[in-house]
This record gives structure tokens, C-alpha cells and sequence, in this order.
């Protein structure tokens, strides 16, 4: 049995998947788009290095941020540990839902050469949403004016395979490979969650997250897509220490409730749990 925990962050994921791992003596498979990397530590919530010592979790700790990495490439590696423990149960928890449709379902990718740096260099992001909408309006909605790297990326699949991204991930979308699969909803009131993520990005503070943010931009690239992530790239927005703080509490209540809007809607038959 594949056991896919589904929840906003700082709904209790981890936990019930610890839980259930030692009750079936199953692995625990990430798929947190930014828990892969290594770098990235005091902002992502990974679970304790005792954990991940266990020789029990997988796809975490696992990516430099220097490396390209996509939502194909988990595919390909999710679906790699899959065949690996087949006869075994297994849990699966994160973040990121699309990294787990495209592991447990019938998602094609079409791949293509990397983005050249310069693409579209002379373009506005205004220009570029306005070329987005017109041949994908519902992901420029979605990807909006101020995501220049998401942007130029819907431009350039559309360049090379001559077809949207909508329409390029539309095909088996909705058709589940792993039909041994049980997916638990967590439920949670929203507001003890926001005050529970408040509460996590003070530790995340105390433990040394702004220590670490300005370690990563000191030293790499801001343009990292691995930067982008939320706990860091407020640092970029703001000097003041306590506004960063409040700007990553607030983009996290935004998050927290597009996970909960997406798992809603893209997956049949969830087992729901009350942890409030």
C-alpha cells in the first residue's frame, strides 16, 4: 500500500508519516520541491537529521541548488524508489502536489534542451504574460505578471513542442498507475494553522534561518530557482529582519491555502483526519 499524506504545511504531515513508517516498517518518499535540496535547511521544515539518518527517507537532502531540477526529473526518480520497495507499503508526504500527480500518475513529459539564458532577454515581464495569454491564458493567470522565470518558461515549452504546457500535461493526468494507493487528507482549522506556521517561522528564526539566507546569497546565484523559495527569497524584499519575518509569514498562509485548494481538486477519495 502506498500511503500519500496530503495537507497544507505545518498540518502535521511529518509526523503522521513517521508514525507511519514505524508501523509498517515502510520508506518515507519526499516530494517537497525544495526539501530535495541540500542547502537549503532551517527554511523547509525537512524532518530531524535522526530521521533522515534512519536509512528510512528518501529524496531529501539529495540536490545541490546549483543543479537543474525539475518536475520530470522527480518523476523519474520517485518512480525509481517505487519499483524499488514495490512489496513493501510505503508513504509518500510533501508539499508540492504536482511532484506527486506526476510520480503516481500517468503524467508525459516531452523534454527539451535547456532554456537558453538570454531567452526573451529584451522582453518585459508585462510582454511576456501578454504573449502567454494568448496561447495559454489559464497558466498565465495562474503563473501571473511577476514570475518572470515561470513566464519565459511556458513561453519556451510552447517554442519547442509547438503545443501549451496546459495542453502538454493534460494527457493521463487523472489516470492513477499506482492503484494501491491511499491518500490521507489532514484537515485543519486555518486559523490555529496560522498560528501554527507563525509559530514555526519564529524557531526557523531562532534556529538560525537568517544566518543561513544570508550564507546562500552571499554565495550563490539570487536567481537560483532553489532561492525562490519561500523563507528565503523575502530576504531579497527587505533589510528589516521583523518584515522579512512577516513577509514569510504571510506568503505561507498564501501557500497554505493554495495546498489545501489543490489537493482538493486533483485528488479522488481522500481519507480525511481531523488534527486540530
Amino acid at each position: 500500500m502506498i500511503y500519500a499524506i496530503l495537507g497544507p504545511t505545518c498540518s502535521g504531515k511529518s509526523d503522521l508519516a513517521e508514525t507511519l513508517s514505524k508501523k509498517y516498517n515502510a520508506p518515507v518518499i519526499n516530494f517537497d520541491a525544495f526539501q530535495v535540496y541540500k542547502e537549503l535547511n532551517k527554511g523547509t521544515a525537512k524532518p530531524s537529521k535522526e530521521e533522515l539518518s534512519s536509512g528510512r527517507y528518501f529524496l531529501y537532502d539529495y540536490v545541490s541548488i546549483t543543479e537543474e531540477y525539475s518536475v520530470s526529473r522527480y518523476q523519474k526518480d520517485a518512480r525509481e524508489l517505487l519499483e524499488k520497495f514495490k512489496d513493501k507499503d510505503i508513504v509518500m508526504v510533501g508539499g508540492t502536489g504536482l511532484y506527486l500527480k506526476a510520480a503516481l500518475y500517468d503524467y508525459k513529459f516531452m523534454e527539451e534542451d535547456p532554456m537558453p539564458k538570454d531567452y526573451l532577454a529584451d522582453l518585459s515581464n508585462e510582454k511576456l504574460y501578454e504573449e502567454l495569454t494568448k496561447i495559454d491564458l489559464g497558466d498565465a493567470r495562474k503563473i501571473g505578471i511577476n514570475n518572470r522565470k515561470r513566464l519565459l518558461r511556458a513561453l519556451y515549452i510552447y517554442e519547442t513542442h509547438k503545443v501549451n504546457k496546459t495542453d502538454l500535461n493534460k494527457g493521463g493526468k487523472n489516470n492513477l498507475l499506482y492503484k494501491n494507493t491511499k491518500f490521507i487528507g489532514i484537515n485543519f482549522n486555518r486559523e490555529k494553522l496560522y498560528e501554527r506556521i507563525d509559530d514555526r517561522v519564529d524557531l526557523m528564526f531562532e534556529n538560525g534561518l537568517e544566518e543561513e539566507a544570508k550564507f546562500l546569497f552571499s554565495n550563490y546565484d539570487h536567481s537560483l530557482r532553489a532561492l525562490q523559495a519561500i523563507g528565503y527569497k523575502e530576504f531579497l524584499l527587505s533589510n528589516d529582519i521583523e518584515e522579512v519575518k512577516k513577509l514569510i509569514k504571510n506568503n505561507t498562509h498564501h501557500y497554505a491555502k493554495r495546498q489545501m485548494t489543490f489537493f482538493k481538486h486533483q485528488f479522488d477519495n481522500i481519507e480525511r483526519i481531523n488534527n486540530e
